[in-house]
């Protein structure tokens, strides 16, 4: 049972389920900072079964990267540009993710958080941590995800599709990039598809 942030009403929301709707006012409540048994327990998928198994999974892909971008936005407040250059590196890395086969939950965390520690955010990365605290990861999650956000190591594929989604995201069209500066084939496809006149 989850309080309605809205109202105070109780919810329920099932071992399967990411969210509810409070039948007083409405609101959607997610299972915000709480695990299901089903991520941290061997025998979920074998429990409820395939079908909810990936169902919940998918939804609770869906609710992390909601959580994740509500963090950037509350961090950065008005810097529109740090934003939209997260939203940028965030898309292309869900377009990489269709070619290559890595870790969903490492991957979309990283692309959103990974240009948060930058020279000029000496406190980056701990405001990194503290957002990853509040999305309900594992702690296992949460160290690969600032190895990443700290840049390395390099021959991780969770990091190669960060490295590749950030570069497609500062490549400026007409700019020269050898295609061996990308590290996962998918990326380097895309480069060729997007700036075909850029990439050699």
């Amino acid at each position: 049972m989850f309080d309605c942030p809205s109202c105070g009403e109780e919810v329920e929301i099932w071992t399967d389920e990411i969210r509810g709707v409070c039948h007083n006012c409405g609101r959607a409540v997610f299972r915000d900072g709480y695990m299901s048994c089903l991520e941290w327990c061997k025998y979920g998928q074998d429990c409820v079964g395939e079908e909810a198994y990936d169902r919940y999974m998918k939804n609770r892909a869906v609710g992390l990267r909601r959580k994740l971008l509500e963090g950037i936005h509350k961090h950065w407040g008005g810097n529109a540009s740090q934003i939209k250059f997260a939203e940028q590196v965030l898309s292309w890395s869900e377009e990489i993710l269709k070619g290559e086969k890595a870790d969903w939950h490492i991957v979309i965390p990283a692309s959103i958080l990974h240009n948060i520690s930058s020279d000029n955010e000496p406190e980056g990365l701990q405001s990194a941590k503290d957002i990853l605290l509040r999305s309900g990861l594992m702690s296992e999650e949460n160290e690969k995800i600032c190895r990443i956000i700290e840049h390395g190591p390099s021959d991780n594929v969770e990091y190669n599709v960060v490295h590749d989604a950030a570069l497609l995201a500062r490549l400026e069209p007409g700019e020269l990039v050898d295609d061996g500066a990308f590290r996962t084939e998918t990326g380097k496809k895309l480069a060729k598809m997007s700036y075909s006149k850029a990439v050699r």
